[in-house]
């Protein structure tokens, strides 16, 4: 393929201070010296720099890293995400808040991508995007669902499952050709050895989703096709498994949680209704004495735009699945953007953090909110794709936006962001303490595929050594 160069620009913050700020009065007889030392003074984009503290009678560190970042560890690392040239700054200070202040350059050098990330081949003419990633349960491989365009040709659109061996080199087995729009996926690995893939299905009208089983080797054993209900995804509750999604029921829809058992047959399920008209579950999590689901209400129309009035959605269940209270965040900034069931089609994520907030991430917005859903807050990241990926790491939490990794702590303040190439990205895994990724990004018209690898501050790590 072609050779692709991109800089990786990594930016994030704490707390600044200002060069030689000092109080007014300082203590003559107080001893206060900023110093610190640096592992090297020339460096690579993405190359670590080891920054030693070295000052006297201190108690508090602040460095400015001269590329819009702060730090207040005493002795941190850190990665530049830019070529050129850093002033660090530190500002120290005492027990009596007298402050001294400190700076050297470093030389930061050109890196391209490929020294960090593995582009596998996608022909010319072609689209690679990445519609899930996991770890298939069986075997320890992580996989991917891709949806592969011929843009030039008569191939057509066609979905693939592929896994990656320790080297990264995929085995491939095509799943179908694509119905209408899709750009969300994902699949269920039953106790019998069975897969159930499901994939989005829509137009501006129609939203609804395509369901296919296949055994252990890949044979073909049944599927369907649905208009009346869009299933999001799955989770395992005991032997049986929760599908969630949304049904329409007397020409509406609303939440739905199907009940299945371990080959995968539908017996049961619950279905609510809130808002003034439709709403959907898009993501959901098992949490002590109960259940928590992420969705939306929203108004579906004959008549364009097709979709109006969206509004995220939180739910709260018992165990018995029985709706203990839910809130409606009334004004999200995608009441103005989803105009259409394509827009609903991508990828919706809920994380509980260690200190009981909860994180709700869709279509380009954030919304934090308390573990009773009272709002914290939201942000909205323009021009974002609606493929995209959160990864709980407990105390914080990484989601992917538009080109940009990036990293909040359990109260939605932003500490980190690492600027990569990516567009769509349906998935981030937490493997052995890294966070491995494969995203698509476009180029000359075209999306291409990437496969990433950082450690949990977003520092990135070399596929290629």
């Amino acid at each position: 393929m072609k050779k692709i160069y991109f800089l990786i620009i990594l930016a994030a913050f704490s707390t600044s201070c200002s060069k030689d700020a000092s109080p007014s009065d300082p203590d003559p007889n107080s001893t206060l010296e900023a110093c610190f030392e640096v592992s090297k003074e020339i460096l690579m984009v993405g190359e670590n720099l080891q920054i030693n503290n070295c000052s006297v009678g201190a108690i508090a560190y602040s460095y400015n890293l001269g590329n819009g970042e702060t730090r207040s560890e005493e002795n941190p690392t850190v990665v530049y995400g830019k070529p050129g040239d850093y002033t660090i700054a530190l500002t120290v200070s005492n027990e009596v808040m007298e402050t001294k202040t400190t700076s050297r350059q470093i030389l930061v050098n050109d890196a391209v991508v490929q020294d960090f990330f593995i582009f596998p081949e996608i022909a010319d003419g072609f689209n690679g995007i990445p519609m899930e990633t996991g770890v298939n349960p069986v075997n320890g491989l992580i996989y991917s669902i891709e949806l592969l365009e011929d843009l030039v040709g008569t191939g057509g659109a066609k979905f693939y499952y592929r896994e990656l061996d320790e080297n990264y080199m995929p085995a491939s087995h095509y799943l179908a050709d694509k119905p209408f729009n899709s750009n969300s996926a994902f699949v269920n690995f039953y106790p019998s050895g069975n897969m159930n893939f499901v994939f989005s299905r829509t137009l501006d009208g129609l939203y609804g989703t395509q369901e296919l089983t296949f055994n252990n080797v890949f044979n073909f054993m049944n599927g369907i096709n649905s208009s009346s209900k869009h299933s999001y995804g799955f989770l395992a509750n005991g032997t049986n498994f929760f599908y969630f999604g949304t049904e329409e029921d007397s020409g509406i829809y609303k939440t739905a949680v199907e009940t299945r058992n371990s080959s995968g047959d539908a017996f049961a399920v619950v279905l609510n209704s809130f808002g003034d008209a439709d709403s959907m579950i898009g993501d959901m999590i098992e949490v002590e004495n109960g259940f928590i689901a992420f969705g939306a209400v929203f108004s579906k129309n004959d008549t364009n735009p097709k979709i109006t009035n969206y509004k995220p959605l939180l739910i709260f269940f018992d165990s018995g699945l029985n709706v203990t209270s839910h809130v409606i965040y009334e004004d999200s900034l995608l009441d103005s953007k989803i105009s259409s069931a394509n827009d609903l089609n991508g990828s919706y994520h809920l994380e509980q953090l260690s200190n009981g907030n909860i994180a709700m991430y869709a279509n380009g917005e954030l919304t934090m909110a308390n573990a009773t859903g009272t709002k914290i807050l939201s942000s909205y990241f323009e021009g974002t794709k609606n493929n995209q990926a959160m990864v709980s790491l407990g105390d914080s939490f990484v989601i992917s936006s538009d080109e940009n990794l990036r990293k909040f702590d359990n109260n939605g303040s932003q500490i980190k962001a690492l600027n990569y190439p990516g567009n769509y990205l349906p998935e981030i895994l937490n493997i052995n303490g890294n966070l491995f990724f494969i995203a698509g990004f476009d180029t000359e018209g075209e999306v291409k595929l990437l496969y990433g690898l950082t450690d949990t501050n977003l520092n990135p790590i070399n596929l290629n050594e």
